[in-house]
């Protein structure tokens, strides 16, 4: 059945809660962090759009809220509802506004309704104007959830009958190629206070991509459905917004983990360089083994600040695992119901996300020992081809000095004889003094030099 041409539902009502992080850990509670705005200059360019002007800064508005009352014990943001009236494709449109802050973090509740007793599936467009409400044009840092709360209107046959009508419910307030650009598809179903709900999503890993949607049919006519929701309000926010984080550590474990295994591969091909490096050729491969003890500190250092943040996002995410169970068990006291679609979040953030990141330390902390090893090996083979060196310089100086010195001295003798006249080359006349001399000091200087030559080597070799 073509539910979007036919179907109808009563008092729609579509809302977008966002999460946008006030606080950086790194940079202490009391300084926001610089995009912490972000996300009211974007409700207030929504609200804009429709033309409702009553709300001219937001920014502004919040910012005030927060100076006159510090403490926010009640997480809303402003003492006033913010409640807007307007004509939007020919139907009344109502715009409600609840920001509201929540421990670290800027949350708010962006809802549009259809307060008519029958709206068509097909008209279901008006709720999200211009696509506004998609994760990609929001671009909230710890991501988003949008909820479609409605009765509908007619009878089903079956569960699958409803799922077709869901399926149609997304269509309708996001367009057939939006949902096929964002590859958006229903993966769980369940019911919340008795009412059947179906999970969609595209499973994007980047919490600003990611399009989970909730589409929640009132279709249990036992209860006030309005006045349960009511109750399950703030439960339901706190329960989404350690999703929402959940969603966003993983992500950073998931960048944390790219980055080390970029550094792991660099020094990885330094080692098996160095392996293979012949014990003759050190000396020669000197300069090259000093730049790696220049490079090589930065690149460890920063290889186990990122082993460091992979362990607090593991931490982070047990953290707000607990916290989601905690806000869960809330939900179900209101109304014990089948909840199974929310706990197979949890299953996903133990057994996958947890495992995964336990999985990448267990790769990479190894790691961290074997390039400090081979640090201190190339350190310490600097340090002795240096002394070699060195000895080997002081040895030459030596041979060269003794050598020299002992020649001056010999050498000094042919001043003695400089004055005398040189006779005919004759057998029977003996060799000029000067000749004599300086032959006796070319053979001192060479006779030196080699004994000095071998007793440097030996203390060289001991």
């Amino acid at each position: 059945m073509n539910y979007l041409a036919t179907g109808k539902v009563a008092e729609p009502i579509f809302s977008l809660y966002t999460f946008q992080l006030k606080y950086n850990l790194a940079k202490g509670s009391n300084e926001p962090v610089s995009d912490a705005n972000n996300l009211w200059e974007k409700i207030q360019e929504i609200v804009n759009y429709l033309e409702i002007y009553e709300l001219d800064n937001l920014p502004k508005l919040i910012a005030e809220s927060e100076i006159n009352n510090p403490s926010n014990q009640d997480r809303r943001l402003t003492t006033k509802d913010l409640i807007f009236e307007k004509k939007y494709n020919k139907l009344d449109l109502r715009v409600g506004i609840d920001p509201l802050i929540i421990d670290d973090t800027y949350a708010a509740n962006l809802t549009f309704a259809y307060p008519l007793p029958e709206v068509k599936l097909s008209h279901l467009k008006g709720l999200n104007p211009n696509h506004s409400l998609i994760p990609q044009n929001i671009n909230a840092s710890l991501g988003q959830t949008l909820i479609f709360f409605a009765k509908p209107l007619g009878e089903f046959e079956d569960e699958e009958s409803l799922q077709e009508f869901a399926d149609a419910c997304v269509t309708g307030l996001l367009a057939a190629e939006k949902v096929q650009e964002l590859k958006i598809n229903c993966q769980n179903k369940g019911k919340l206070l008795g009412s059947h709900i179906f999970e969609y999503n595209n499973d994007a890993d980047s919490p600003q991509e990611q399009c989970h949607i909730l589409i929640w049919l009132n279709t249990n006519p036992q209860i006030t459905a309005l006045e349960k929701v009511q109750k399950c309000y703030y439960p339901l926010i706190e329960l989404l917004l350690c999703r929402s984080k959940i969603i966003y550590v993983r992500n950073q474990a998931i960048w944390c983990n790219q980055q080390a295994q970029e550094i792991y591969k660099e020094l990885e091909s330094k080692v098996n360089e160095f392996n293979f490096t012949p014990n003759e050729n050190l000396n020669s491969c000197l300069d090259k083994f000093q730049e790696w003890l220049r490079s090589t500190p930065d690149k460890s250092f920063k290889y186990s600040h990122y082993l460091r943040d992979l362990l607090l996002h593991r931490n982070t995410i047990r953290t707000n695992i607990k916290n989601y169970k905690l806000h869960l068990e809330e939900i179900k006291k209101i109304y014990n119901d089948d909840s199974q679609f929310l706990f197979s979040f949890l299953k996903l953030a133990q057994k996958t996300y947890i495992q995964q990141i336990t999985t990448d330390l267990a790769y990479l902390i190894p790691g961290e020992k074997l390039f400090e090893d081979m640090f201190e090996t190339i350190r310490g083979i600097v340090q002795i081809e240096e002394v070699k060196r060195d000895k080997s310089l002081e040895r030459t100086i030596q041979v060269v000095g003794v050598g020299v010195g002992t020649g001056a001295i010999v050498g000094g003798v042919v001043t003695q004889h400089i004055d005398k006249p040189f006779k005919p080359l004759n057998p029977k006349n003996p060799f000029h003094p000067m000749v004599s001399s300086l032959f006796w000091s070319v053979l001192a200087t060479i006779t030196a030099g080699l004994l000095t030559w071998v007793l440097t080597k030996r203390k060289v070799k001991s």
